[in-house]
Parts: structure tokens; sequence; C-alpha cells
């Protein structure tokens, strides 16, 4: 049970030296996000004793709260030092090179954590998704398999297998996960647009017709399930109805960089060059 301010208050009375309860308070501290007073208290545990990993640690963790990368890093080393088989501190510098895009440095610090603790479905998901944008694909998949499972009720971990999936050309795979994924999470509509784009790749254009309703149902100018949409009704013949979704996706994508590749993608249709795959840039 978490302690009262008032409580740790009496204990550092107690025991002014023991650095457990100054840890705990910059704990609290850290809960209510007053950061500043939690660095206080952590440092004043480290000068108790300076080999603390757990002060040094969560001193790491608030730094990352406050921006503060580069010394969160360095407390979280710092604490790995003390505490060689520190999986926590390993998960947490992973995770800051995945977010910043330095995914060799990810994929190694990640590495050490799954060989501490392989039972972490989480570190394997982000190890995963490090060797995703790495371009490693055999392995992504390899290690959202293993997050799967130690963990089978988590969508995203469906959901990014089945992304390295597609991208690896196994369809039947891709959908199969998208579909468990829409099983958990009903209302995501870029895992449906996905499934969709799957069930396109294996020819199911009914079936996927049906299935791209749902989104567009909800999001009539969800970009990619129009393409979507569009692309299914070609393969069924109905190519007035798809030069007219074609264009209905020009008109929402132009000058929108977030949906650039997807506008470059269905111009080059309409201009009859050869752009990219069915599907390579509406899935995401």
């Amino acid at each position: 049970m978490e302690k009262t301010l008032e409580q740790l208050t009496e204990l550092i009375k107690g025991e002014p030296q023991n650095p457990e309860n100054f840890k705990e308070l910059g704990n609290l501290y850290f809960r209510t996000t007053e950061y500043e007073k939690a660095i206080e208290q952590y440092q004043t545990a480290l000068k108790i004793d300076p080999t603390y990993y757990k002060a040094l640690y969560n001193l790491g963790n608030t730094y990352y709260k406050l921006d503060q990368h580069e010394k969160a890093v360095h407390y979280w080393h710092e604490a790995i030092k003390v505490k060689p088989d520190f999986d926590h501190a390993y998960f947490n510098i992973g995770y800051h090179h995945y977010q910043k895009q330095f995914y060799r440095e990810a994929i190694k610090a990640l590495n050490e954590a799954v060989r501490i603790n392989p039972d972490a479905a989480d570190t394997h998901h982000y190890l995963g998704l490090s060797h995703q944008a790495a371009g490693d694909l055999r392995s992504a998949i390899s290690e959202f398999k293993k997050a799967i499972e130690l963990n089978p009720n988590d969508p995203d971990y469906h959901y990014n297998l089945a992304n390295a999936s597609y991208d690896s050309n196994d369809f039947n795979v891709a959908a199969e996960e998208w579909a468990v994924t829409l099983s958990m999470r009903a209302n995501d509509s870029k895992a449906r647009n996905n499934y969709c784009d799957a069930l396109l790749q294996l020819g199911k254009y009914e079936e996927g017709l049906n299935e791209i309703e749902k989104v567009l149902s909800s999001d009539p100018d969800y970009p990619p399930a129009l393409c979507t949409k569009g692309e299914l009704l070609e393969k069924l013949g109905r190519a007035e109805e798809a030069k007219a979704l074609f264009e209905r996706v020009i008109e929402l994508t132009r000058g929108n960089e977030a949906w650039e590749l997807l506008n470059k993608y269905v111009v080059e249709r309409a201009l009859g060059k050869q752009g990219k795959n069915p599907g390579d840039d509406q899935h995401s």
C-alpha cells in the first residue's frame, strides 16, 4: 500500500539515513507529477547511498518525463552499472532509442532486456518493432509471435504481426492477425482497412467490399478506405465506380502531407503510370 506524505515524513524523521524512505517520497511526488520535488528526493537518497539503483533508475524516469532524455539515459546506465541484470533499465534505453529512430541501439538494449527477462511480452514487442523499422522482417515476425505467446490479448501485438506479415507478402497471416485485432478493437478503422487490403491481395473481393463498407459507414472520407474500395470495385469489373472513388481520394489527399504517398499512388494510377503495388501506401 502506498504511503501518504505524512507517513513518509514521519518515517524520514525516524530513519533519516534510510534511502528507501526518500525514494518512496520521490515516487509520491512523481505520481503527482511534481517532478522537481521527486528529483530532489531521489538525489537525497543517492547522497546516502550512491549505489542505490532504484533511485538511479527513478531519477532517469523523472528526467525522461521532463524531456531531458540524455540525463535520463545516463541515469539508466548508472543503474545498470550497479545492477547489471536490471531489465527495466535496458528496456527504457531501448524504448528511447526506438522512439528516436536509433534502431541499432534499440535492438542492442532490448536484446539485453530479453536475455535477462525472456517473459516480458512488451520487450519482445518493441524488439519486433525495432527489427521491422530496421528492415529485418523475419526477426520482427519472430519477436511479435513471442509477444503474442506471452500475452495473446494485446491487440497491438496482433496488429504489428499483421503489418510485418503483409510486408513479407504473407497475406494469409496478415488477414488472420488483423481479424484478431478487430475482434478486440472493432472500431479500429486502420486495422479494418488493412484487413480489407489483405483480402484484396487474396482475391476475396466481395468479402473485402463488405468489410470496407464498415469503415466508410463511420468515416466516409477516410482516404485509404476509399482507395481500397476503388481497387476492389476494379477487380469486380465496376470501373466507373472505382474511377469516381480514386478521383475523390485525389481530392481529399491533395496538399496533405500525411497522405502524400497515397496521393502519389492514386495520381499515378489515374495517369496510367506504374506506381506502387496496391496497398503499399495505404496500409500502416
